[in-house]
Protein backbone atom coordinates (compact mmCIF):
# COMPACT_ATOMS: atom_id res chain seq x y z
CA UNK A 1 0.00 0.00 0.00
CA UNK A 2 1.39 3.49 -1.08
CA UNK A 3 1.05 5.90 1.83
CA UNK A 4 -1.56 8.78 1.15
CA UNK A 5 -3.64 11.84 2.29
CA UNK A 6 -7.39 11.14 2.45
CA UNK A 7 -9.28 14.60 2.30
CA UNK A 8 -13.36 13.93 3.48
CA UNK A 9 -15.32 17.20 1.41
CA UNK A 10 -18.10 16.48 4.06
CA UNK A 11 -15.99 17.20 7.31
CA UNK A 12 -14.69 19.87 5.34
CA UNK A 13 -18.02 21.49 4.08
CA UNK A 14 -18.83 21.32 8.56
CA UNK A 15 -16.10 23.15 9.35
CA UNK A 16 -16.47 25.65 7.23
CA UNK A 17 -20.18 26.05 8.16
CA UNK A 18 -19.29 26.14 11.62
CA UNK A 19 -17.85 29.13 11.26
CA UNK A 20 -20.39 31.03 9.01
CA UNK A 21 -23.14 30.09 11.37
CA UNK A 22 -22.13 32.23 13.68
CA UNK A 23 -22.09 34.87 11.17
CA UNK A 24 -18.53 35.29 10.06
CA UNK A 25 -16.84 35.62 6.86
CA UNK A 26 -14.42 32.80 5.76
CA UNK A 27 -11.04 33.71 4.15
CA UNK A 28 -9.40 29.99 4.08
CA UNK A 29 -5.12 30.60 4.62
CA UNK A 30 -4.32 29.32 1.40
CA UNK A 31 -0.59 28.38 2.38
CA UNK A 32 -2.10 25.58 4.89
CA UNK A 33 -2.61 23.29 2.35
CA UNK A 34 -3.56 23.89 -1.56
CA UNK A 35 -5.47 20.80 -2.13
CA UNK A 36 -7.67 22.39 0.63
CA UNK A 37 -7.87 25.34 -1.25
CA UNK A 38 -8.51 23.36 -4.62
CA UNK A 39 -11.33 20.88 -3.01
CA UNK A 40 -13.38 24.65 -1.53
CA UNK A 41 -13.81 25.73 -4.70
CA UNK A 42 -14.83 23.06 -6.14
CA UNK A 43 -17.28 22.89 -3.14
CA UNK A 44 -18.70 26.35 -3.95
CA UNK A 45 -18.88 25.76 -7.51
CA UNK A 46 -21.25 23.30 -6.81
CA UNK A 47 -22.99 25.63 -4.03
CA UNK A 48 -21.92 23.09 -1.34
CA UNK A 49 -20.47 25.91 0.35
CA UNK A 50 -20.60 29.76 0.33
CA UNK A 51 -18.50 32.75 0.20
CA UNK A 52 -15.31 31.29 0.44
CA UNK A 53 -12.45 34.12 0.62
CA UNK A 54 -8.48 32.97 0.42
CA UNK A 55 -5.78 34.75 2.36
CA UNK A 56 -2.41 34.00 -0.65
CA UNK A 57 0.76 34.83 1.15
CA UNK A 58 2.63 34.87 -2.61
CA UNK A 59 2.35 35.82 -5.78
CA UNK A 60 3.02 32.34 -7.45
CA UNK A 61 -0.54 31.47 -5.86
CA UNK A 62 -2.57 33.81 -7.28
CA UNK A 63 -3.38 31.62 -10.53
CA UNK A 64 -4.36 28.79 -8.48
CA UNK A 65 -7.55 31.16 -7.28
CA UNK A 66 -9.45 31.03 -10.03
CA UNK A 67 -11.66 34.39 -8.88
CA UNK A 68 -9.27 36.68 -8.26
CA UNK A 69 -11.99 39.21 -6.42
CA UNK A 70 -11.82 36.20 -3.52
CA UNK A 71 -7.89 36.96 -3.22
CA UNK A 72 -6.83 38.85 -0.56
CA UNK A 73 -2.81 39.48 -1.19
CA UNK A 74 -0.31 40.00 1.72
CA UNK A 75 2.54 42.05 1.39
CA UNK A 76 5.83 41.24 2.26
CA UNK A 77 8.77 43.17 0.75
CA UNK A 78 7.12 42.79 -2.78
CA UNK A 79 8.73 45.95 -5.74
CA UNK A 80 6.60 47.84 -7.82
CA UNK A 81 6.78 45.97 -10.22
CA UNK A 82 5.77 43.14 -8.42
CA UNK A 83 2.76 45.13 -6.97
CA UNK A 84 1.76 46.30 -10.63
CA UNK A 85 2.17 42.76 -11.62
CA UNK A 86 -0.37 41.58 -8.78
CA UNK A 87 -2.65 44.37 -10.03
CA UNK A 88 -2.53 43.30 -13.14
CA UNK A 89 -3.84 39.69 -12.80
CA UNK A 90 -6.99 40.89 -10.86
CA UNK A 91 -6.07 41.19 -7.29
CA UNK A 92 -7.41 44.25 -5.27
CA UNK A 93 -7.69 43.26 -1.74
CA UNK A 94 -4.71 43.65 0.09
CA UNK A 95 -3.46 43.03 3.55
CA UNK A 96 -0.51 45.06 4.90
CA UNK A 97 1.34 44.67 7.60
CA UNK A 98 4.40 47.95 7.75
CA UNK A 99 4.47 51.23 6.87
CA UNK A 100 7.52 50.49 4.13
CA UNK A 101 5.09 48.28 1.84
CA UNK A 102 2.00 50.62 2.44
CA UNK A 103 3.75 53.44 0.53
CA UNK A 104 4.95 51.50 -1.70
CA UNK A 105 1.07 50.21 -2.16
CA UNK A 106 -0.44 53.95 -1.99
CA UNK A 107 2.06 55.01 -4.89
CA UNK A 108 1.43 52.47 -7.26
CA UNK A 109 -2.99 52.37 -6.55
CA UNK A 110 -2.32 56.25 -6.93
CA UNK A 111 -0.28 56.09 -10.38
CA UNK A 112 -2.83 53.79 -11.98
CA UNK A 113 -5.69 55.07 -10.68
CA UNK A 114 -6.99 51.35 -9.49
CA UNK A 115 -9.41 50.95 -6.37
CA UNK A 116 -8.61 48.81 -4.09
CA UNK A 117 -9.80 47.06 -0.45
CA UNK A 118 -7.04 47.82 2.33
CA UNK A 119 -6.43 45.62 5.69
CA UNK A 120 -3.62 47.02 8.01
CA UNK A 121 -2.50 44.36 9.73
CA UNK A 122 -2.13 45.23 13.71
CA UNK A 123 -0.26 43.73 16.66
CA UNK A 124 -2.81 41.97 19.13
CA UNK A 125 -1.36 41.75 22.64
CA UNK A 126 1.88 41.56 21.51
CA UNK A 127 3.62 40.62 24.65
CA UNK A 128 1.66 37.01 24.86
CA UNK A 129 2.19 36.40 21.04
CA UNK A 130 5.76 35.65 21.65
CA UNK A 131 8.82 37.00 20.56
CA UNK A 132 12.77 36.25 19.74
CA UNK A 133 11.89 32.49 18.10
CA UNK A 134 9.14 33.85 16.14
CA UNK A 135 8.45 37.16 13.96
CA UNK A 136 5.56 39.02 15.30
CA UNK A 137 3.79 40.66 12.10
CA UNK A 138 1.98 43.83 12.24
CA UNK A 139 1.98 47.30 13.16
CA UNK A 140 1.48 48.94 16.55
CA UNK A 141 -1.52 49.99 17.96
CA UNK A 142 -1.38 53.95 17.88
CA UNK A 143 -0.17 53.27 14.31
CA UNK A 144 -2.57 51.56 12.37
CA UNK A 145 -4.91 54.20 14.37
CA UNK A 146 -3.48 57.03 13.15
CA UNK A 147 -3.29 55.63 9.45
CA UNK A 148 -7.23 54.61 9.59
CA UNK A 149 -7.61 58.42 10.12
CA UNK A 150 -5.40 59.18 6.70
CA UNK A 151 -6.62 56.25 4.40
CA UNK A 152 -10.41 57.02 4.85
CA UNK A 153 -9.70 60.18 2.68
CA UNK A 154 -7.66 58.05 0.33
CA UNK A 155 -9.73 57.85 -2.95
CA UNK A 156 -8.12 54.91 -3.99
CA UNK A 157 -8.92 53.21 -0.63
CA UNK A 158 -12.40 51.67 -0.87
CA UNK A 159 -13.17 49.76 1.75
CA UNK A 160 -10.91 49.55 5.14
CA UNK A 161 -10.59 47.60 7.55
CA UNK A 162 -8.22 46.03 10.37
CA UNK A 163 -6.57 42.52 10.48
CA UNK A 164 -5.05 41.07 13.94
CA UNK A 165 -2.10 38.38 14.03
CA UNK A 166 -2.58 34.97 16.52
CA UNK A 167 -0.27 32.47 16.50
CA UNK A 168 -1.03 29.02 15.49
CA UNK A 169 -2.87 26.78 17.70
CA UNK A 170 -3.82 29.76 20.02
CA UNK A 171 -6.73 28.49 23.15
CA UNK A 172 -6.22 31.34 25.16
CA UNK A 173 -5.51 34.92 23.33
CA UNK A 174 -9.46 35.35 22.38
CA UNK A 175 -10.88 38.21 24.47
CA UNK A 176 -11.18 40.59 20.50
CA UNK A 177 -14.25 42.46 22.04
CA UNK A 178 -12.18 44.36 25.03
CA UNK A 179 -9.27 44.51 23.01
CA UNK A 180 -11.02 46.66 20.28
CA UNK A 181 -12.36 48.55 23.06
CA UNK A 182 -8.88 48.78 24.52
CA UNK A 183 -7.11 49.88 21.28
CA UNK A 184 -9.63 51.60 19.26
CA UNK A 185 -10.84 54.78 19.59
CA UNK A 186 -14.60 55.82 18.19
CA UNK A 187 -13.21 57.77 15.04
CA UNK A 188 -10.90 54.79 13.68
CA UNK A 189 -14.23 51.87 14.28
CA UNK A 190 -16.28 55.13 12.43
CA UNK A 191 -13.75 54.31 9.50
CA UNK A 192 -13.72 51.05 9.42
CA UNK A 193 -15.60 48.54 6.76
CA UNK A 194 -14.34 45.20 8.29
CA UNK A 195 -11.99 43.16 11.16
CA UNK A 196 -10.40 40.09 10.56
CA UNK A 197 -10.00 37.90 13.65
CA UNK A 198 -6.93 36.27 12.20
CA UNK A 199 -6.33 32.61 12.55
CA UNK A 200 -5.12 30.74 15.20
CA UNK A 201 -8.36 28.26 15.91
CA UNK A 202 -6.89 24.87 16.59
CA UNK A 203 -7.50 21.51 15.99
CA UNK A 204 -7.01 18.17 17.83
CA UNK A 205 -3.35 16.90 18.62
CA UNK A 206 -2.11 15.10 21.41
CA UNK A 207 -1.79 17.33 24.22
CA UNK A 208 -4.32 19.60 22.59
CA UNK A 209 -7.95 19.75 24.47
CA UNK A 210 -10.51 21.23 22.34
CA UNK A 211 -13.31 22.01 25.06
CA UNK A 212 -11.43 25.11 24.44
CA UNK A 213 -13.49 25.70 21.45
CA UNK A 214 -16.78 26.18 23.21
CA UNK A 215 -15.12 29.36 24.61
CA UNK A 216 -13.44 30.35 21.31
CA UNK A 217 -16.93 30.76 19.55
CA UNK A 218 -18.28 32.21 22.59
CA UNK A 219 -15.33 35.03 22.33
CA UNK A 220 -16.06 35.18 18.82
CA UNK A 221 -19.29 35.49 18.85
CA UNK A 222 -19.56 37.98 21.23
CA UNK A 223 -16.82 40.33 18.93
CA UNK A 224 -19.07 40.11 15.57
CA UNK A 225 -22.00 41.16 17.68
CA UNK A 226 -20.12 44.32 19.42
CA UNK A 227 -18.36 45.22 15.69
CA UNK A 228 -21.74 44.38 13.97
CA UNK A 229 -24.03 47.15 15.90
CA UNK A 230 -21.09 49.73 14.67
CA UNK A 231 -21.41 48.37 10.78
CA UNK A 232 -18.41 46.32 10.60
CA UNK A 233 -18.07 43.34 8.75
CA UNK A 234 -16.17 40.21 10.58
CA UNK A 235 -13.85 38.16 8.86
CA UNK A 236 -11.70 35.06 10.20
CA UNK A 237 -8.90 33.67 9.01
CA UNK A 238 -8.83 29.83 9.65
CA UNK A 239 -6.16 27.31 8.07
CA UNK A 240 -5.43 24.67 10.41
CA UNK A 241 -8.92 24.82 11.94
CA UNK A 242 -10.39 23.71 7.77
CA UNK A 243 -7.57 21.63 6.81
CA UNK A 244 -6.39 19.73 9.45
CA UNK A 245 -9.36 17.38 10.86
CA UNK A 246 -10.73 16.83 7.59
CA UNK A 247 -7.58 14.85 6.36
CA UNK A 248 -6.17 11.24 7.17
CA UNK A 249 -2.65 10.20 6.52
CA UNK A 250 -2.74 6.66 6.02
CA UNK A 251 0.75 4.83 6.53
CA UNK A 252 1.19 1.07 6.39
CA UNK A 253 3.90 -0.84 8.78
CA UNK A 254 6.35 -2.28 6.89
CA UNK A 255 9.45 -3.20 9.92
CA UNK A 256 8.85 -3.34 13.97
CA UNK A 257 11.77 -3.52 15.98
CA UNK A 258 10.94 -4.12 18.90
CA UNK A 259 8.75 -1.32 20.28
CA UNK A 260 9.91 0.89 17.29
CA UNK A 261 7.37 0.83 14.61
CA UNK A 262 8.59 1.93 11.09
CA UNK A 263 6.26 3.02 8.57
CA UNK A 264 6.28 3.34 4.28
CA UNK A 265 6.70 7.42 5.26
CA UNK A 266 8.81 9.69 6.49
CA UNK A 267 7.79 12.97 8.36
CA UNK A 268 10.49 14.88 5.55
CA UNK A 269 7.41 14.07 2.53
CA UNK A 270 4.15 14.72 4.89
CA UNK A 271 4.42 16.26 8.28
CA UNK A 272 7.08 18.75 9.02
CA UNK A 273 4.81 20.41 11.22
CA UNK A 274 5.37 17.61 13.46
CA UNK A 275 9.02 18.90 13.32
CA UNK A 276 8.83 22.63 13.00
CA UNK A 277 5.63 23.29 15.37
CA UNK A 278 5.87 20.55 17.60
CA UNK A 279 2.58 19.54 17.04
CA UNK A 280 1.99 15.60 17.27
CA UNK A 281 -1.12 14.15 15.10
CA UNK A 282 -2.92 11.26 16.88
CA UNK A 283 -3.00 7.64 15.52
CA UNK A 284 -6.50 5.86 14.88
CA UNK A 285 -7.44 3.53 17.52
CA UNK A 286 -4.81 4.62 19.89
CA UNK A 287 -5.87 3.75 23.60
CA UNK A 288 -6.14 6.45 26.15
CA UNK A 289 -3.28 7.06 29.37
CA UNK A 290 -6.17 10.06 30.96
CA UNK A 291 -4.25 10.22 34.52
CA UNK A 292 -8.58 10.71 35.50
CA UNK A 293 -8.67 6.83 35.93
CA UNK A 294 -6.59 4.67 38.78
CA UNK A 295 -3.99 2.81 37.19
CA UNK A 296 -6.37 -0.44 37.12
CA UNK A 297 -8.95 1.24 34.82
CA UNK A 298 -6.74 2.48 32.29
CA UNK A 299 -7.08 1.22 28.81
CA UNK A 300 -4.61 -1.70 28.06
CA UNK A 301 -2.10 -1.90 25.11
CA UNK A 302 1.77 -1.27 24.66
CA UNK A 303 3.56 1.61 24.37
CA UNK A 304 5.19 2.03 20.39
CA UNK A 305 7.62 4.81 19.01
CA UNK A 306 6.48 5.32 15.51
CA UNK A 307 8.82 6.31 12.80
CA UNK A 308 9.08 7.53 9.75
CA UNK A 309 11.33 5.38 7.31
CA UNK A 310 13.65 7.57 6.09
CA UNK A 311 17.70 7.40 8.08
CA UNK A 312 17.55 10.36 9.95
CA UNK A 313 17.38 10.95 14.04
CA UNK A 314 14.37 12.97 14.02
CA UNK A 315 12.02 11.09 11.74
CA UNK A 316 9.20 10.35 14.20
CA UNK A 317 5.62 10.95 14.47
CA UNK A 318 4.90 9.91 17.63
CA UNK A 319 7.60 9.28 20.86
CA UNK A 320 5.01 7.06 22.47
CA UNK A 321 1.52 5.77 21.68
CA UNK A 322 -0.31 3.67 23.41
CA UNK A 323 -1.47 0.77 21.10
CA UNK A 324 -3.39 -2.94 21.21
CA UNK A 325 -0.52 -4.85 20.22
CA UNK A 326 -3.33 -7.39 18.42
CA UNK A 327 -3.56 -4.60 15.76
CA UNK A 328 0.29 -4.57 15.45
CA UNK A 329 2.23 -6.31 12.33
CA UNK A 330 4.02 -5.78 9.10
CA UNK A 331 1.40 -4.63 6.67
CA UNK A 332 -1.08 -3.58 8.92
CA UNK A 333 -2.40 0.72 8.73
CA UNK A 334 -1.26 3.63 10.77
CA UNK A 335 -3.40 6.15 10.49
CA UNK A 336 -2.60 9.85 10.94
CA UNK A 337 -5.92 11.69 12.42
CA UNK A 338 -6.04 15.61 12.06
CA UNK A 339 -2.92 15.59 8.99
CA UNK A 340 -3.91 17.97 7.11
CA UNK A 341 -2.50 21.18 8.60
CA UNK A 342 1.23 22.09 6.48
CA UNK A 343 1.47 18.66 5.03
CA UNK A 344 3.86 19.78 2.73
CA UNK A 345 7.03 17.82 1.61
CA UNK A 346 10.83 18.48 0.93
CA UNK A 347 13.32 17.11 -1.57
CA UNK A 348 15.83 15.76 0.90
CA UNK A 349 16.82 12.13 0.12
CA UNK A 350 14.39 12.59 -3.72
CA UNK A 351 11.38 12.56 -1.59
CA UNK A 352 7.84 12.81 -3.53
CA UNK A 353 5.00 14.78 -2.25
CA UNK A 354 2.26 12.26 -1.06
CA UNK A 355 -0.89 11.81 -3.44
CA UNK A 356 -3.93 13.57 -1.63
CA UNK A 357 -6.99 11.31 -2.29
CA UNK A 358 -10.56 13.32 -2.65
CA UNK A 359 -14.00 11.27 -1.07
CA UNK A 360 -17.24 11.86 -0.17
CA UNK A 361 -16.24 11.32 4.20
CA UNK A 362 -13.75 8.53 5.49
CA UNK A 363 -15.16 5.14 5.56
Amino acid sequence: MEPKFILSKKILKEQVRALQDIGLKVSYSYKTNREVGGVLQDLEKSGIVEDVDFSIHAKEEIEDISDKNKIWFFTQAESEEDLLEILGRGVRKFVIDNEVDLGRLLKVIKETKIKITLSLRMKFQEHRIGSGKYFVYGMSPKTVNKLISELRKNPFVEKLGVHIHRKSQNVSEWEIKQEVIDYFNEESLEAIDFFNFGGGLPSKYRSYNLKVLDYIFLKLKEAKGFLAEKGIISYIEPGRFLAAPCIKLETEIIQIQGGNIIINTTIYNCSLDTILTGTKMLVEGELSESREFEEEKREKGENYLIKGNSPTRDDIFRYKVKLNSRDISVGKKIVFLNAGAYNYTTDFFGFKKLDTHVVEDFD
